[in-house]
């Protein structure tokens, strides 16, 4: 009888025996004493029911415990032998099946022939479905579930009013936290345990049970790294702080919850808030661009972005959910397809799953903005003549997710008094090394042109669907404008300003509610003026002197013509020849190189002044073609250069407005504007003709008193001639 007792007890020891994961069934009384003594034959029970007390912890690394463990008092922990308090595990199913009776039980206490479980094997299987265990099919007759029951936060679940015999529980579900189920293990209701009382060495029995089996658990790190990509050539920014982020969690029903807390016991949710210092589950990018989420339970997760920092004016994209898993182990590794199969969005402002954004150990997270720049072709500033088309472009880098903007419009604006757009407006676009490619109007654009009220101007509004192609390459728009009688002239320049607006949000399918961001670029164009002040040797201003003021040609700046003309001002020039400019003396000889062009013709008023206004810079001379009655012409041309140096200041943003979402790339400051080291002030150019004699006509009465006066002179002289021959010879 004793021998069979002995087998009884070394039975239950190895079947409670659970090793890291899972130790074994432990019975205590209320004063803490167990047993390890078999019981005596014929048992005797005063009890028909017990129950069955589970105590779930984590076990790791840094509170392992031994591998046997020992007896505790009913609700106390056990002990590690550090010191350490093993953390209560929530969230962990257990099912308990009846697989013997009363009856069976005591006659195996009791040593008589009963057929017994020899391993939990023969029972159950993992369930791959679960994570936990699950009864195998072929024993599901023999067997009587009684309960499931799920660990509260404290790690304790109890199953009550149970009959007297032999339990099979199973961990069927486990927290995520949890890297394996414990293993099956087998609990005998009541279990024995050592009396304390004066036939000591006696067996009594203990109905209500407790089990400590212990799971290893794994915690992991999610990492993102937010990256800025501006179209064009510009390299990635990675500092990109104060973009905001939800962590989203997928449920085993496709649903997902959004994970604002850590885990605590191993359940989700039930920690410290992810944001501690803002008690808030929005989770914020730092300095270096990144947000760092530890503590994670393994599953499939998902980061959804939020909100963007307004001053840098990227694109948010809430439309996509970046999915990434948290392994067994606690490892950050890439989802897959069928991680999201049949997945809700997180959001209802999701429309699209991202498994390709996990790289590295991180989930890298893009976000694109266009850029924008206008120019006088090729310049900044230029100077032009009045009448003049003066070319202009503007070249627009588009972001990768255009197609998701309902905004993308680009405008211009200028003073019509100074410039007036004109109708060859030409849109293109490229895209890599591939050709350009003209853009259609009415279909991937619609015009609108603006003349009206003092302004004028263009707004080209994209059809962002169809030029979704171009994403990542570049716009270009060309077109001229006319320079206008009124345009200002000296120092003061014509602004042009030019504006690309784009959504703040991809997906917006009604009205946005934020105005769109605006980039705002602008070009300006100088005119200069020459002049004279015709005047005579007493500073009295002399009238209706007449000038042609003439340009020497310059390659860089002029154009010209295929029949070779120069196209200045809005007109053709004829250049003179080398001969007509040696006879103006604007060259010195025939063989002279420069070449020159009449510009236009002037005439003193009666203030004696005349002045030719919007001139751009270059070399320029006046020579006079009529003087005033009784004064000379002036014997060579007169040097009126606008030689001229000038500088822009500009004023300049280097981040969006929060408020308003505009960038300033370039707003028109002021000018300055020198004659070599000399500060430019238009001054007319002083010019004195002096009077001459009137000579008379051939054949007129002057003719006849000139001669006249010859005749006498001729007499004097040979009448003095004559007298001084007398003289000598007396």
């Amino acid at each position: 009888m004793k021998k069979a007792k002995r087998f009884l007890t070394g039975l239950l020891s190895a079947a409670l025996a659970l090793s890291l994961c899972a130790m074994p069934a432990m019975a205590a009384d209320d004063s803490g004493t167990t047993t390890t003594t078999p019981p005596t034959a014929n048992p005797v029970w005063t009890e028909t029911e017990g129950s069955i007390t589970i105590h779930k912890y984590e076990w790791n690394e840094t509170n392992r415990g031994p591998a046997t463990g020992e007896p505790e008092d009913a609700g106390s922990l056990p002990s590690n032998g550090k010191g350490e308090t093993p953390t209560p595990l929530a969230g962990a199913t257990f099912t308990v099946y009846q697989v013997k009776n009363a009856e069976d039980l005591k006659k195996y206490y009791d040593g008589k022939d009963v057929a017994w479980p020899t391993s939990w094997e023969d029972y159950a299987e993992p369930d791959t479905t679960t994570g936990g265990y699950k009864l195998k099919s072929d024993v599901t007759a023999t067997v009587t579930e009684v309960d499931s029951k799920t660990t509260d936060t404290s790690g304790v679940v109890k199953f009550e009013e149970l009959p007297l015999g032999l339990y099979l529980v199973l961990e069927t579900e486990t927290p995520d936290s949890v890297k394996t189920a414990c293993e099956p293990f087998f609990v005998s209701v009541p279990m024995t345990k050592v009396s304390t009382d004066t036939n000591g060495g006696l067996t009594d029995w203990l109905y209500d049970v407790h089990v400590f089996p212990k799971n290893s658990t794994a915690y992991g790190q999610a990492v993102l790294q937010k990256v800025g990509k501006q179209s064009g050539t510009n390299p990635e920014v990675t500092t990109m702080q104060g973009y905001k982020f939800k962590l989203y969690k997928k449920n085993d029903d496709g649903t997902w919850t959004w994970i604002e807390k850590k885990p605590a016991n191993g359940v989700d949710n039930a920690g410290e808030w992810l944001d501690a210092a803002n008690k808030t589950g929005v989770l914020t990018t730092g300095d270096d661009g990144k947000i760092s989420v530890s503590g994670l339970t393994k599953g499939v997760y998902a980061f959804v972005e939020t909100e963007v920092n307004a001053n840098d004016g990227y694109i948010l994209d809430s439309g996509i959910a970046y999915v990434f898993k948290i392994g067994d182990n606690g490892e950050m590794v890439a989802a897959t397809e069928s991680d999201i199969e049949g997945a809700q969005k997180p959001e209802t402002s999701v429309k699209s799953f991202d498994t390709t954004a996990f790289s590295g150990a991180q989930v890298k997270v893009k976000n694109y903005k266009p850029d924008f720049k206008k120019e006088i072709t090729g310049k900044k500033d230029a100077d032009y003549g009045i009448g003049d088309d003066v070319p202009y472009t503007l070249t627009v880098n588009v972001p990768e997710n255009v197609a998701k903007l309902k905004t993308f419009t680009v405008s211009d604006e200028m003073n019509s008094d100074q410039l007036v757009v004109n109708s060859d407006i030409d849109v293109k676009g490229k895209v890599g090394e591939a050709e350009e490619t003209t853009f259609k109007e009415g279909t991937e654009y619609t015009l609108t042109i603006t003349n009206a009220e003092g302004k004028s101007g263009f707004t080209i509004a994209f059809a962002t669907d169809k030029i979704a192609a171009y994403a990542g390459g570049t716009i270009t728009i060309t077109y001229t404008a006319k320079l206008q009688d009124g345009a200002s002239v000296g120092a003061v320049g014509n602004v042009n300003s030019a504006d690309l607006k784009y959504s703040k949000k991809t997906n917006i399918t009604t009205t946005e509610e934020d105005p769109p961001y605006d980039i705002h670029d602008e070009a300006v164009v100088y005119t200069f003026k020459t002049g004279i002040l015709k005047q005579n040797e007493d500073g009295e201003p002399l009238k209706d002197v007449e000038f042609t003021l003439y340009k020497k040609y310059d390659a860089e700046k002029d154009t010209m013509n295929k029949n070779g003309t120069v196209k200045f001002m809005g007109a053709d020039k004829t250049l003179l020849t080398p001969e007509e400019a040696a006879a103006k003396k604007l060259n010195d000889t025939v063989s002279d190189e420069p070449k020159w062009f009449a510009v236009m013709d002037l005439k003193t008023e009666a203030d004696g002044k005349a002045v030719a206004k919007g001139l751009p810079t270059g070399e320029y001379k006046l020579v006079e073609t009529k003087t005033h009655k009784g004064y000379n012409l002036l014997t060579g041309p007169v040097d009126a250069n606008l030689t001229l140096d000038y500088t822009t200041a500009w004023s300049d943003t280097k981040t969006f407005d929060s408020n308003t979402g505009e960038l300033i790339k370039h707003d028109y400051n002021n000018t300055v504007v020198k004659n070599g080291d000399t500060p430019y002030s238009y001054a007319e150019i002083v010019i004195i003709n002096r009077k001459g004699f009137n000579l008379p006509t051939t054949g007129g009465f002057g003719t006849l008193l000139f001669s006249g006066i010859g005749v006498l002179l001729v007499v004097a002289g040979v009448g003095v001639l004559l007298s001084l021959k007398k003289k000598n010879r007396t």
